[in-house]
């Protein structure tokens, strides 16, 4: 079943409390003279998109083309040919051909691109669209009163895109929806190949810059709408990923060379009882994906001269 959690009139927060794991939130904007405005609102149950476009639905918003946000949005197509689907380059490229995901992102690169594809077009049902309106990031839209501003934060993804929606008529607080900028228990993830952890934390504070300076209530794709200001938040987040960069060190010394091997699934990102829990194909792509997180702390401590590297993808600690 669908909620709508209201942020503002006519502003929700929409997601689905079925138990199935892979799925994301977004938002609705309602309006009545040109029909509503979608922002992720992707992963829910066939039964539950038809619910949404009940309504008229002008335009959808992709704020970046993970399985977990677009899986499902070929059901909008096909249910109302006339809407228009808006995607940040690059990653429009994505969802009219999903070899140029899997070269980007690495699991072909790693050999895991058939299991990729497989998870998508197998168990999630994922289908290539055949019309996307392609958009780059900062650009601005009107749509009757409503102002929608889009706001380039990669790291994530090469086009992750946060969204600031203002309503130009109507007096109410303004809504920053930061897709998966990191404000969920794991904190921020960057388990592609092109994922890069520097820019992450960039985004983190671009976005922070823009929360503190003008009253937003924030939401996210996942996790609660934050409605009271918590100007930590953001700093919690980089705080988080400098402790993920502190465990990994700690699993280094002065005198024995260690590899991925040594330090992958050994409840760093993904808690051990989770990891136990993974069957057939899917540890690949959880190796995988931590193994790019990993990675990409090594690359900065590496920077930092924190460890040094000794051999092929090999590391100690530097004395």
């Amino acid at each position: 079943m669908l909620i709508y959690e209201k942020l503002v009139d006519d502003i929700f927060l929409v997601y689905s409390n079925t138990t199935f794991w892979f799925k994301c939130q977004g938002i609705l904007i309602k309006n009545k003279n040109l029909g509503s405005i979608l922002i992720d609102c992707n992963c829910f149950y066939e039964k539950e998109i038809k619910k949404l476009l009940k309504d008229p639905v002008e335009a959808y918003f992709v704020s970046h083309v993970h399985l977990d946000h677009v899986y499902n949005l070929h059901y909008y197509e096909e249910y109302n040919p006339k809407i228009k689907v808006y995607c940040p380059i690059p990653e429009d490229k994505y969802l009219k051909d999903f070899n140029n995901f899997i070269r980007d992102n690495g699991t072909l690169d790693y050999g895991i691109g058939d299991n990729f594809k497989k998870f998508a077009f197998k168990e999630l049902n994922f289908k290539e669209l055949n019309s996307v309106i392609v958009f780059n990031p900062g650009t601005e839209y009107e749509f009757d009163s409503i102002h929608l501003k889009t706001i380039h934060t990669p790291g994530h993804s090469p086009g992750h895109t946060a969204f600031s929606i203002e309503d130009k008529r109507e007096k109410k607080r303004k809504i920053l929806f930061v897709a998966d900028i990191g404000l969920t228990k794991m904190g921020a993830w960057y388990g592609f190949k092109y994922s890069d952890l520097k820019t992450v934390r960039e985004s983190i504070k671009k976005i922070e810059d823009i929360y503190l300076n003008d009253d937003f209530i924030i939401a996210s794709s996942h996790g609660p709408a934050i409605f009271e200001k918590q100007p930590e938040i953001f700093n919690e987040l980089l705080i988080k990923m400098n402790e993920y960069d502190k465990k990994i060190l700690n699993m280094f010394d002065t005198h024995t060379p260690k590899g991925l091997d040594d330090l992958i699934f050994k409840g760093l990102f993904f808690s051990e009882n989770y990891i136990k829990s993974i069957k057939g194909n899917h540890k690949s792509i959880i190796y995988f994906f931590e193994n790019n997180m990993i990675m990409s702390h090594i690359r900065e401590l590496v920077e930092k001269e924190k460890i040094v590297e000794v051999g092929t993808n090999q590391w100690i600690m530097n004395n």
